[in-house]
Order: structure tokens, then sequence, then C-alpha cells
């Protein structure tokens, strides 16, 4: 943010008063006492174009002063006062706080002048130049996610909610830089750009793919983060999108890289959200949404999954018991099937193979089984199950059945095993 706006910042409030009567008019200068002072002024009126502090201050340094503004306000320019000029003084103020300017005390008026005049150019060259970046940086961006959203937008959609949820929990996890997690959301479906166009038609279907066709879908990070990485200021982004299929264990792809922690926190953030993204319907994710996942515990930083389940999760209402005793029917598609949910339809695949037929509860054995299932066979669908309530629970009396529901001729008995259709 452009400002004009200088700090004075000393221990002296004389020397305050003085400087503030010298410097009316030329500047809209701020004046505090003692750095925890200057802080407080910071929060409640900054940002600053320009922060002066003194050297010796009781509590808090110049230096610790400047060297916090430097981290909480990078763009603020620092000049330090001091009566004490000695040389280690020096080194260590500009090593520490980012000082554009030194100077000793007494401060010729003229001197101390030019010396804020000098920071405010200094501070409109870094504004002017970051705003240029940002510019070139948005066009950029908004290129790529055109092409995403006319290529596939089915994909920039599941993108765009990946994006959502990483703006939601960025502060909570102590995200560094917010901005690069949301663009690595947003841009890393953009390798899908080198694959075939009846590849992608296939996977907007949730169709089956062959085992060359997972091993080049696997490949798409690679892509996108040599496509990403030729934007500017963009080499950590595409260093999150590159690792985005590195497992925690050190699976995945890519095939030799980091390891655990030191895969980047952007990277494992994508693993977990862009998989629960699979597996949510609508915006907001449930509880079982983030169970699912925990059936390939090896994928994922299970401290960072419980801290995002945490912060995403949301409990379905439709497991209110009050408000649902008998549960609530649902028509929904497979991948939308949950933990004890109840089937009130076969589950079939297009071939009319029956893997499990209505009336059963689908189990965590059963649900896995089935994801597993999917990638090799297509299921009609929707579906129709009963969710929730009272009485549909694990060992109530739930076996009867009216007789228009029972199952059709082809099928020889009623079963709670998931049969494995031949191929």
């Amino acid at each position: 943010m452009e400002t004009n706006k200088v700090l004075f910042v000393d221990d002296d409030e004389n020397l305050l008063r003085g400087v503030r009567r010298t410097m009316r008019g030329k500047f809209d200068l701020s004046i505090a006492v003692g750095g925890t002072q200057a802080l407080e002024t910071l929060a409640e009126e900054g940002p600053f174009a320009v922060c002066i502090a003194d050297m010796r201050m009781p509590g808090m340094t110049g230096v610790e002063l400047l060297e916090i503004v430097a981290k909480k306000h990078p763009e603020t320019i620092g000049i330090m006062l001091t009566g004490n000029a000695d040389q280690a003084t020096a080194i260590d103020a500009i090593n520490r706080g980012s000082i554009f300017r030194f100077f000793n005390k007494p401060c010729d008026d003229a001197v101390l002048e030019s010396g804020i005049r000098a920071a405010l150019r200094q501070h409109q060259l870094i504004t002017a130049e970051r705003n240029l970046i940002e510019q070139s940086l948005a066009g950029s961006v908004k290129v790529l996610t055109d092409v995403l959203a006319q290529l596939n937008p089915t994909i920039f959609g599941r993108a765009m909610r990946v994006k959502a949820w990483c703006d939601q929990v960025c502060a909570d996890i102590e995200y560094p830089h917010p901005w690069e997690l949301g663009l690595a959301a947003l841009l890393c479906p953009i390798g899908m750009v080198s694959l075939p166009a009846d590849l992608l038609s296939r996977m907007s279907g949730d169709k089956p793919l062959q085992p060359l066709e997972r091993d080049i879908v696997k490949r798409t990070p690679e892509v996108a983060a040599k496509l990403v990485a030729n934007i500017p200021r963009l080499e950590h982004v595409a260093e999150i999108i590159g690792l985005q299929n590195r497992n925690f264990d050190g699976t995945g792809f890519p095939e030799k890289g980091p390891v655990g922690k030191d895969i980047p926190l952007g990277a494992r953030v994508l693993r977990i959200l862009n998989h629960l993204a699979e597996r949510t319907r609508g915006d907001a994710p449930l509880p079982q949404n983030f169970d699912e996942l925990l059936y390939r515990k090896d994928r994922y930083d299970l401290d960072l999954l419980a801290k995002l389940r945490s912060l995403l999760a949301v409990v379905d209402t439709v497991y209110d018991e009050t408000v649902y005793p008998d549960g609530q029917e649902l028509v929904i598609n497979i991948k939308e099937l949950r933990v004890g949910d109840y089937l009130l339809t076969d589950l079939e695949t297009t071939e009319d193979r029956i893997l499990l037929t209505h009336g059963n509860f689908i189990s965590e054995v059963q649900l896995q089984r089935l994801r597993t299932f999917e990638r090799l066979h297509k299921f009609r669908e929707p579906i129709e199950v009963r969710r929730g309530g009272k009485s549909l629970k694990r060992g109530k009396d739930v076996t009867s059945v009216p007789a228009s529901e029972t199952p059709p001729a082809r099928t020889l008995a009623k079963s709670s095993q998931l049969q494995e259709p031949k191929a």
C-alpha cells in the first residue's frame, strides 16, 4: 500500500516535540515514545512509508524495533538515529534492521529532512515496482486460469473450491505467504492442458482410466510446475505445484524428493485438500470426507490433516436425530456414499453385476473396496440411501423390507458381502 506517512520514534519526549515543530507542514508525521508505543501506532495507523528510530531506548532498542518493522511491513524504509556511533552498532543496525540511512545525534534539521525525502522516494520506487509486478502477475495468472476454465470447467471449479479452503485455513496454520498457497491451489491443475481431449472427457465423466493413462495424469504436476516457473516471483508456487502429488512417506510423484515435514507445507496442504475436493459434495467438507482420506494414511501429514479437519469439517445436519428421527432418504452418486448409509437400491455395474444389495449398511471395509472398484468399473447411478436417524443403527431391527423392495430376479440371494464383479 503506497503512503507518505512518517513515524518518528524516540524515548525523549522533548526531542519528539521539537521534531514535530521543525517538520510541521513538510511531512505527514506521527511520533511515538519508545518501541512499544511505536508498534501500537503501526498497528493502528500503519503502514508507514518511513520509520525513524533512536538506537538507545529502554525496553526495546531501535535495531529491535526496525527488525520487527522490516518483517511486518517490508516496504517501510528504516532510518536509524544514534548518539553512539560505534562501528558495531552501525553494522548491527544495517544487518538486522534493513536500514536505509544512519545518522548521528544531534542531526542537523536539513540533513534529516533530506534523508526523509530520500527514504520517501525509495518507498515510492519499491511500491511502484511491486504494483507493476502484481499487475503483470495478475494478468499472467488470469490467462492461465481462463485456459483451465475453458479446458475443463469441472476441474477448474474444483480448484476454486480448494483455493477457498486454503484462504480459510491460512491464518490458523500460520502459512507465511497466503497468496502463494492460494495461487498454487488455483493453478495446480494447469498441467491438464497437456492431456488429450478424449482423456479429459473420460476424467470429467469419472470413467475408469487405464494404467498408462493414470500414469500420464499423475505427471501433470510436472508440466504445471514448468509453466508456472516461467512467471516471475512464482518460483515457490511452482515448487508447491510440482510436489502436490508427493506422499508424506516419500512415495508418489515425483519419485525422488523430500520426505515428511521436509515437503513444503503448501504441497502437504494441497495433497490433502485436492483429494478432499474429489470426495466432497458442495463447498463444505464433512467429517466423513476426512475419514475417507485415512484409508491411505501414508499419503498425508496426519497432524496437518487433523488440523484441517478441525478448521473445515462441517457437521451434517442430516444426522440431527431431533430434526430427522428416522433419517433422511437421499439420491446420491456412488462417490458420495458414506460409512453407515443404508442402501435402498442395489449397487450394480453397468454390466448388470450386483456388488451389494439394498437393505445393507455401508461399512468402512465395503466403502474402501468400493473406492477401488470405482477405478475399474462404471456403476449405475444415482442410487438411493437412508442416512442418519435413531432407528437406522447397527443392532436395531431394520431387516423388515417390503416385498416391492426385494432384489431383482437375477440376484440369487441377498448378501451383506461386497461381491467383486468378474472381468
